[in-house]
């Protein structure tokens, strides 16, 4: 009986216990595309890839996201902000490396709110590029680009 009851808790935990794993292996693979000259140019208009260090732990981050750009700008509209961590390192403005159709940049990131100054022109930045995706009021990071 013991057995059985530790194979059924064993199954409740994997059930209630969020799953991280499939999102993980889908950034890995997107990253792989971007690192592919033939494929990359397929993601290059909507993905690239941010290198930067956590604020707290120090230790390198890589994730690829999604992307819009005027100039030297980038805007990040971090969707479902609530589930998601990395963007709170940009709290304050953030060194970070980008990886922008094939090329890498470095710049600096910060958290753009919904009340912020700056709202209004990252969101038109990102509406131009994505029309069918709302930006509502999902925080934003804004990188910009050094020369």
């Amino acid at each position: 009986m013991g057995e059985a009851h530790k194979h059924h808790r064993h199954r409740e935990d994997t059930m209630t216990r969020p799953r991280r794993r499939p999102l993980a292996l889908v950034n890995a693979f997107t990253r792989w595309i971007l690192h592919v000259p033939l494929l990359r140019r397929l993601a290059d208009r909507q993905v690239c890839e941010l290198r930067f260090a956590g604020v707290r732990t120090g230790r390198p981050v890589v994730l690829p996201v999604m992307y819009a750009r005027r100039a030297d700008r980038v805007v990040v509209l971090v969707g479902g902000a609530d589930q998601k961590t990395w963007w709170r390192n940009f709290a304050r403005p953030t060194a970070v490396r980008v990886l922008l159709a094939g090329t890498r940049r470095t710049g600096t990131g910060h958290v753009v709110g919904a009340a912020s100054p700056e709202r209004a022109d990252a969101a038109k930045i990102y509406a131009t590029r994505f029309r069918d995706i709302p930006v509502e009021a999902d925080p934003m990071v804004v990188i910009d680009l050094d020369p």
